[in-house]
Order: C-alpha cells, then structure tokens, then sequence
C-alpha cells in the first residue's frame, strides 16, 4: 500500500475543511437571509392587521409595484400611486372601528424563494368564502432592509365553494 506525502495529506485534509467550512458559512447564511425575510414579511402582515400606516407604507421601496385583488384594476406604480389607493384600503378596513387589530392576516402555505438580494414569497390567504387569495410579494434587500419591491394580489373562485 502506498502512503501519502505528509505535506499531500496535509494539503488534503486542509481542503476539505476549507470546503466543509465554506459549506457550513454558505448554509448559516442562507438560514440568516432566509429568517431577516420572514422577519421582514411578519412585520408587514402585523402592520397591515392593525393598519398601522407609518410601518406599513415603510415596508415598501419607493419605487415598489401593487396590483391589487378586487376594486383597483390598474398597477400602482411608486409611492404616490400604492400609498393613494392603500389609505382608500384602510379606511375601508377600518370601517368605523377605533382600535386594533382590525384584520387576521393568516399566511399558509408560505414559500419564500431567494435569489442573492431578492427574495419571492407566495402564500394563500382563506379569507373570502368561495375564493382562493393569492399573494406574491417581491423584497430586495437594501443596505440592511429587505423591502417590498412589487406585491400581486389576484383571487380565484374555487371549484366547490
């Protein structure tokens, strides 16, 4: 049997740490993005269940895009635009109640795809009999924010309400 150099083993067995701590940095990272996310997603859902304006419309770029579900046809396009129409949302919502919370925003099946400083998040929401409500919400990552960049609302009637 033929024994390895003592500098080729040592070579070796360096490597593969190197490759087994890069491994693990890559992972812890990925763990890190993924709970800033759904961190960034919480706060969101909380700000919109008790219509708290100023966290919610930080929540979003400048620049961000919403289509909305039902009552707004066209995309909202920056600020000016989505701010316009969600404050029509909210007094909505708030319907002459004082206090929050004024909704139950209930995310499932939640899946959150990461792309380097982009991240996807779809869910379902089970909030209107008879219809499915699809969310796709948009973030990138700015310096240490992740903020809405575009949030598609679309709802579908189900087969057997």
């Amino acid at each position: 049997m033929h024994l390895l150099h003592p500098m080729v083993k040592r070579i070796a067995v360096t490597s593969f740490f190197l490759l087994l701590s890069c491994s693990l940095v890559a992972q812890v990272k990925l763990r890190t993005t993924q709970s800033e996310v759904e961190d960034a997603l919480a706060k969101f859902v909380r700000a919109f269940d008790n219509l708290d304006w100023d966290t919610f419309r930080l929540a979003f770029s400048d620049d961000a895009t919403v289509f909305y579900p039902r009552a707004f046809p066209e995309r909202a396009n920056g600020r000016a635009e989505f701010e316009r129409t969600f404050k029509i949302v909210f007094e909505q919502i708030r319907n002459g109640k004082t206090t929050p919370p004024y909704m139950d925003i209930q995310p499932k099946d939640m899946k959150i795809q990461l792309f380097g400083n982009i991240a996807i998040a779809t869910f379902h929401l089970d909030d209107k009999v008879g219809f499915v409500n699809r969310r796709t919400i948009v973030l990138k990552k700015n310096n240490a924010d992740w903020k809405i960049v575009h949030l598609h609302a679309s709802e579908v009637a189900r087969a057997n309400p």
